[in-house]
Parts: C-alpha cells; sequence; structure tokens
C-alpha cells in the first residue's frame, strides 16, 4: 500500500481479516468488526520478519502493529509481538472527549468524590486504555503505580488491587442504575481484569464482554450420591469438602469454598452458570456409588470455557481406601493443571484418620455443621466427638469439635461459660497433633479475640492460620471480622472480607460480614447495597433483613429499620439480638410503650434459659443495653454493659466500633469498658509500636 507522506492524525485501516489496509483520517468512525492502529503510536519492531508492508513513517523501519478489534464501541486488544502503544487506539477525539467527560462526572458524585482509592484506580485504568496500552494495567502495575506500592509489592500479602476492583465494579454499577443511566458513554471494569472499557449504551446491538476466568481457579462441586436414598449424602459432601482444604494448599491454584461450591448441587451440568458466577476456569465434578463394602468413585476435571475434558479417572475400591483415593484425586489434579508450587511451600495433605469409622464421623460432622442451622451445628458436635473417642490422635477431628463450640458458643446455642473452654481445649489438641493445621488455628485466633480480648495473641493466630492455608476462606473472614474490624482496621478488615468472598463468592455469611464493616466503616449508603445485593441473591437469609435494619436505624429511617426486623423474625423466629434491635427502633421512633413490652420479652428469655437449663445461652447484656439506649437510659445501658462484662459475653467485642454505641462514648465508664476489652486508644497505640 501507499505510504501516507504524514501519517500524524491517520490511522491504520485493517480489514476484518486484520492485515493492514490503507490509512484512514482519525475523523472516520468507527464500525463493527473493524480493527484499526495509530501510526504514530506504534514504535519500531525488533523482529527480523516484520510483515514490510507496515511500516512507520521514520525512516521506512519496519513495525509490528498491536491489533485492536472494535466491537460497537467495545475495544478489544489483541497483543501482537513486538511493539507497545505510546498514545491513543482505538478512541477518536471526539469518543476521547466523551469519556473524560464521563471520568470528570463520576470522580465528582457524591458515589465517588469521598473515596479517594476509587477515584485513583478509575483515572489510572481510563488514562491507560485511552493510551491504547490496557494490556499492562495488570494487579502489580496498579498497586504500584496507581497506589505507590514499592516495587517489593506481593499481592498475595497485600489484595488492595482485588478489593478496590471489586468495590469499583460494584459502585460502577450502582452509578449506571442511577444518576449515570443516561450517560452517552459508559466505563466498565470487566470482571477477570482492570484494564476500562468504553461502551455506547445507544448501541442496542453491542456484545457482552465475556472476559476469560482467572487461571488456575477451580471449583470442586459436590459429589454426586448415585444410591438411591440420602444416607451417603454426608460421604459425598463431605469428600467434596476434603479435596477443597486439600487444594486450597496449593498457593498457585484458587479453589472456591465449600459454602459457594454446595450452592451448585444439582446444576453440575450447567457448566456455564457455574463458570459465569463462581469465575473459575475448570470444574472437578464426580460421583460416589456404594456397593455394600465397595466404592464406586468417578472424578472429572472439566475446562469451563469449552466443556473438554482435561482428565478423568474411576476407582473402584474398598469402601477402607477412601483415604487414598482423595489424595489421588488432589495429586492428579496439581498435575494435570501443572501448578508450579512456591519452592517453601510444598503440597502437604492433611493426615487421614486411622480407621473408616473415624473418617466418617468427621465427614457426617462437617455434612451437619456447614449447614450452619441451630439442629445442624448440634449433630455436628456430636459426630465431631464420635470421631475424636474412634481415633483420639487425629487432629482434624479434635479441629472440628474446636469449630463447634466456638460456633454454638458465638450463636448463643450453648452457655459460653462451658462452651468456650471445651473450644480452647479441642483446638489446642488439634495443634499439639498437628501443627500445621490451619482450621485449628483459625478457631484458637476467633476464641483469642472475642471472648479472651487478647488481641495480640489473636493476630498471630490468624495469620498463621492464612499463611498455613491461603486458600482457606473462613480464616480470612474471621481475621477480618473478629480481629481487623473490631480493633478500628477497617481498611484492612474490609480488604480481608473482600479476600473472603472472592474465595467463597456465593457465601452468604462473607457477604452479610462484608456488609457489616462497611457499616462499622460508617459507609451507610454502601452497605444498604451490599445487603440489597444479597437479598436479591437470597432472600430467605434472615441476617440480611435484619443488618440492613441496623443501617437503616443508624440513618435515622426508623420505620424501614422496624419493617426490616420483623421480616427478620418470620424468617430466623424469635431470636435476642433481633428483638433488642427492634426495641431499640420502635423507642427512637417514639414507640416508647412497645420497646419496654420487647424489653420484657428479654428478660422473660433471660429467665426461661436459666431456669430450664436449655443449653443456650442467656440473653446477651448488650441486648438489653440498645433497648435502654433507643429509651434514653444511658446510665442503665452502661450498668448492663459492665455487667456484661463480668461475664465476658462475646458480644461486648464491638464495643469500640459499632455505632450504635456512639452515645456512649463520651462517657467516661464507656471509655473504662475499652480499657478492659484492651481495645481502647492507648491500647490500641501501643500495640501499632510493637
Amino acid at each position: 500500500m501507499k505510504r501516507n507522506e504524514s501519517d500524524a492524525g491517520h490511522r491504520i485501516a485493517v480489514t476484518q481479516n486484520g492485515h493492514a489496509d490503507a490509512l484512514a483520517p482519525a475523523d472516520v468512525p468507527l464500525r463493527a468488526g473493524d480493527a484499526i492502529h495509530t501510526a504514530t503510536a506504534l514504535e519500531d519492531g525488533r523482529d527480523g520478519n516484520l510483515d514490510q508492508r507496515s511500516s512507520s513513517a521514520r525512516g521506512g523501519r519496519p513495525f509490528r502493529p498491536r491489533r485492536a478489534q472494535c466491537l460497537n464501541g467495545s475495544l478489544q486488544l489483541d497483543s501482537l509481538r513486538g511493539a507497545r502503544l505510546t498514545r491513543h487506539m482505538c478512541i477518536d477525539p471526539q469518543r476521547e472527549e466523551l469519556i473524560r467527560e464521563e471520568l470528570g462526572r463520576i470522580v465528582a458524585s457524591d458515589l465517588f468524590c469521598r473515596s479517594d482509592r476509587l477515584c485513583r484506580f478509575l483515572r489510572f485504568s481510563v488514562e491507560q486504555a485511552l493510551r491504547g496500552e490496557s494490556d499492562r494495567v495488570k494487579e502489580y502495575v496498579v498497586a504500584v503505580e496507581a497506589y505507590g506500592r514499592p516495587a517489593s509489592f506481593d499481592s498475595r500479602v497485600d489484595p488492595v488491587v482485588r478489593v478496590e476492583a471489586r468495590r469499583l465494579r460494584d459502585r460502577l454499577k450502582t452509578w449506571y442504575e442511577g444518576e449515570g443511566r443516561n450517560a452517552r458513554i459508559r466505563i466498565d471494569l470487566p470482571r477477570g481484569g482492570y484494564a476500562a472499557l468504553f461502551h455506547d449504551p445507544a448501541v442496542a446491538s453491542a456484545p457482552k464482554h465475556e472476559p476469560a476466568p482467572a487461571q488456575r481457579t477451580m471449583a470442586v462441586l459436590p459429589f454426586a450420591n448415585l444410591n438411591a436414598g440420602p444416607e451417603n449424602d454426608y460421604l459425598c459432601d463431605g469428600l467434596t469438602e476434603e479435596l477443597i482444604h486439600s487444594l486450597t494448599k496449593v498457593r498457585e491454584l484458587r479453589v472456591v469454598a465449600w459454602n459457594s461450591a454446595a450452592r451448585m448441587k444439582g446444576r453440575e451440568q450447567d457448566l456455564e452458570a457455574i463458570r459465569e458466577q463462581l469465575g473459575v476456569e475448570t470444574i472437578l465434578r464426580g460421583s460416589i456409588r456404594c456397593l455394600g463394602d465397595r466404592l464406586r468413585i468417578t472424578a472429572q476435571l472439566i475446562e469451563s470455557a469449552s466443556g473438554y475434558y482435561l482428565w478423568s479417572e474411576t476407582w473402584d475400591r474398598s469402601a477402607s481406601d477412601v483415604f487414598a483415593i482423595e489424595e489421588e484425586i488432589a495429586q492428579a489434579i496439581v498435575n494435570t493443571l501443572r501448578v508450579q508450587l512456591w519452592p517453601e511451600s510444598p503440597t502437604r495433605l492433611t493426615p487421614k484418620a486411622t480407621n473408616i469409622e473415624c473418617y466418617n464421623a468427621y465427614l457426617k460432622g462437617r455434612f451437619h455443621w456447614n449447614k450452619r442451622s441451630p439442629e445442624g451445628l448440634r449433630l455436628g458436635l456430636r459426630c465431631f466427638e464420635d470421631a475424636v473417642a474412634l481415633d483420639p490422635d487425629w487432629a482434624l477431628g479434635w479441629a472440628g469439635l474446636g469449630d463447634s463450640f466456638a460456633v454454638l458458643a458465638e450463636n448463643g446455642l450453648l452457655p459460653q461459660e462451658t462452651a468456650i473452654p471445651a473450644a480452647n481445649r479441642a483446638a489446642e489438641r488439634a495443634t499439639s497433633l498437628d501443627p500445621n493445621l490451619a482450621e485449628a488455628y483459625a478457631t484458637l485466633g476467633l476464641l483469642r479475640s472475642r471472648y479472651d480480648w487478647k488481641w495480640d495473641e489473636a493476630a498471630v493466630f490468624f495469620r498463621r492460620a492464612i499463611d498455613l492455608n491461603p486458600g482457606y476462606a473462613t480464616a480470612h473472614f474471621w481475621y477480618g471480622f473478629h480481629y481487623l474490624a473490631m480493633t478500628g482496621r477497617l481498611e484492612e478488615a474490609l480488604a480481608e472480607a473482600e479476600l473472603a468472598v472472592s474465595l467463597d463468592p456465593l457465601s452468604v455469611i462473607a457477604q452479610e460480614g462484608r456488609g457489616f464493616v462497611l457499616m462499622v466503616s460508617r459507609r451507610y449508603e454502601e452497605a444498604i447495597e451490599q445487603y440489597r445485593l444479597l437479598l436479591e441473591f437470597e432472600p430467605s437469609f434472615y441476617k440480611a433483613w435484619t443488618s440492613r435494619g441496623r443501617v437503616y436505624a443508624q440513618m435515622g429511617d426508623y420505620a424501614r429499620a422496624i419493617e426490616m426486623y420483623e421480616k427478620g423474625l418470620q424468617l430466623g423466629g424469635t431470636i435476642a439480638n433481633i428483638l433488642a434491635a427492634l426495641g431499640q427502633a420502635h423507642a427512637l421512633n417514639g414507640e416508647t410503650d412497645r420497646a419496654r413490652e420487647l424489653l420484657q420479652q428479654l428478660h422473660e428469655m433471660s429467665s426461661s434459659a436459666s431456669r430450664t437449663g436449655s443449653g443456650t445461652s442467656a440473653v446477651p447484656a448488650t441486648c438489653f443495653a440498645i433497648v435502654h439506649l433507643g429509651l434514653g437510659e444511658n446510665d442503665r445501658a452502661l450498668e448492663w454493659l459492665e455487667a456484661g462484662m463480668e461475664r465476658r459475653q462475646m458480644s461486648l467485642s464491638a464495643l469500640k466500633v459499632h455505632p450504635v454505641y456512639d452515645p456512649l462514648r463520651q462517657e467516661p465508664r464507656f471509655q473504662a469498658l475499652l480499657v478492659r476489652l484492651g481495645l481502647s486508644q492507648a491500647s490500641l497505640n501501643e500495640r501499632s509500636r510493637k
């Protein structure tokens, strides 16, 4: 083709087959399917086999272009070897002006103007895209250039980019659902990357951007029970969860947590939906059939995008060989994916029980514990007790027992005076048997923070758990929720909450925890949005309703808060925490008679639990305190908090950060409570200097 004498302001038009065709003026509009280059942006190539038809204006030296395909206004880059773009690509001046105007509107809006981190991320991503350098917008580059992290930045330790990317996507979604709904151009940050894309909302036929899933990500789906009855469901789910725990120890393999994987039960054939909801590259699914004392286990590893089988295997073994089969499956997956482990972190599977009866008891325990219902938690406890009785030297059985006692106490289903010491003994027994068991260290972190108020020890245990198993979502969630948030390190807490959600994307508990961190950060609008999204996903989850109600109460919308609490009571039953929040809302709404009725109901619940010895904890002192706060009876509220302190009630650990206690913050008695909790500002300052 004939080279234009001056290529400034021109573009090399490229035909559908990707070859350079002719120089086109910059004002020629883009069409769907066109691929173009800005000639002035293409630097010299270093490869001797360059296409001689494509030459730069500088001395006729050859270059290899970087191709861009423009799909109805969406820009997608296809990098070719040996070139780097330094100026705008596929963006004409008029379109660029629209993009910059939209960027200015976004960052000046109420949704964004108070969030410097989000604005920095968005500006950086947009500028790189406008320069034609979207392909360099990687996690490390964003961290160093947008957030000023040092060159030694390690994404395994600092998840700032992943956290802020998720927040930015959510905030942009909110923007375009509201104030930005009529924008002439739309800026998106698609999942799977950090580079901005630009769309023209007026083009109805614009194709949907489908980013490739992240590499080395996997979902292990619940193995199907091929027997007629449900008797072996525990074995199918248990084997699945154990495989997940084993594979999360592979540092370069990201495995979706059990809670999210379990939601795919019965949908194993819908690979596209699984890929979309869980964002995974590979899927492991399988089945179990029991024939007397024989097991037939089949497993397949499937590429989620194409549906191709990467690996498949069948085992026909004695039931006692289930341990060996689990290890074989895990090792085969690692080999198939060719995951290269960090040298200091070899793949290590947790030692198994010495007999199948013990292992079955453990699997049944996890099966029930994962339901997180009162009945499920109690059944799980019994199964774990059976497991440690059958094999007192198996660490994982003790870890399960510690988890059960701790969560039962946390939910008020066992008196913490007896359950917490039992949980502590079980977790410490587990670590003495296996010093590398992440689950037990996470439980110890929970106990040291929520009950013992030994915050330094809690941090050590949580970090040890995460170091041993970076993919253990529960450890990240507990570390963020029970330690970082409670000590006022809210940005870090949100980062851990985001990481827990990314590891367990369908977990309603992790999602609700993220909303809690936003609430105690006084980011009420964001918390409301988080709970709205959660209710769209799981409308029957009572805590999403009541947590949203707490945010409305802090915003002064007491009528709506009452509505949320009432819905939570319908779904969750008569729970003391909900009754207390409802009583406070009625009091603040001027309905003091109704508030005192609910206060009396709390007293009756507490007396009944003490009188009958029902195995449930007495109503926490914080429940009485917040109703008295709503009634303006601050001295009575402080009396209840002081009484709860004497009983070391777990709910007191939120005193420092929960906005419900803001009316008491200037009271000397309240400050004395923070000192006893180890959460006074002086204590935290001293801790930070260590």
